[in-house]
């Protein structure tokens, strides 16, 4: 049986996207290869956690040993099962990070009949590929230039891995989602080109302003977060150019980050 590490297991909303407000079971993968600047789980990079939390329906919090075992994961999950219950998201940190993990914990879900969701930055088709039967619902990002997540000389690699991702998606018959976190100042050229590069795809497409959350106005850097948070107009402008290319184009925040919840 695989083993490997997760950051943290809990129920919540899902907190971005056009599934925000819907109850999941989050299971936060560990590691991962990218460096958006403006991270809010840069805690999830690191590849090999001591441990695990678990976060129980009564708030309580259990400090797990990794590496956990599949059993144990979807022991946690039964635990953590509400009726309310949309899918268990696999996010991170990077789930593909950990592709041979994910696989067999999506393939026992499935065999449970939950519905799997994954949350990735796409960085790796070969990854998804392996994975992408054994899910119902996928949330690609794609990230911008300015975002920093790898090296200018590795952004196009970067960027054709998702694209794949996202083609691979659609093939398949997943219900796919892209998502562009877009910050102060984003280029419009830049959302054009990438729309024009999916107006081929049966997708939903979302604009995601950074959100500062309730509590902590900081970004990864140690910057304020308000600084980067793109205005009303630049909103309106990024979604008229979007719908240029696609026909379902939407502007949501992150829905957790608004409430103050995990």
């Amino acid at each position: 049986m695989t083993k490997g590490y997760i950051t943290e297991i809990f129920s919540s909303f899902q907190g971005e996207g056009p599934y925000a407000g819907r109850r999941q079971i989050f299971a936060r993968f560990a590691g991962c290869p990218l460096s958006c600047f403006y991270c809010d789980t840069s805690y999830a990079r690191d590849p090999r956690p001591r441990f695990c939390n678990v976060l129980f329906l009564d708030k309580k919090t259990c400090i797990k040993r990794n590496p956990l075992s599949t059993n144990e994961v979807m022991d946690y999950v039964k635990e953590l099962l509400t009726p309310d219950l949309h899918s268990i998201c696999y996010t991170g940190g990077e789930p593909l990070s950990s592709t041979a993990f994910v696989k067999e914990i999506a393939k026992e879900a499935k065999s449970m009949n939950f519905k799997n969701f994954m949350e990735t930055g796409g960085y790796s088709a070969g990854a998804f590929a392996s994975l992408a039967d054994y899910f119902d619902f996928a949330s690609v990002d794609i990230k911008l230039r300015n975002h920093r997540a790898v090296e200018e000389k590795d952004y196009d690699k970067l960027y054709s891995n998702e694209l794949e991702c996202i083609r691979i998606a659609v093939d398949r018959g997943i219900e796919t989602i892209v998502k562009v976190v877009v910050v102060k100042n984003t280029a419009l050229g830049e959302i054009e080109r990438i729309c024009k590069d999916l107006s081929d795809f049966d997708i939903k497409f979302v604009l995601q302003p950074v959100t500062p959350h309730q509590r902590n106005n900081e970004d990864a850097t140690g910057g304020t977060q308000i600084d980067i948070v793109p205005s009303v107009k630049e909103l309106f402008e990024l979604s008229e150019a979007a719908g240029l290319y696609l026909p379902e184009v939407m502007v949501i925040p992150q829905l957790h980050k608004l409430m103050g919840i995990h």
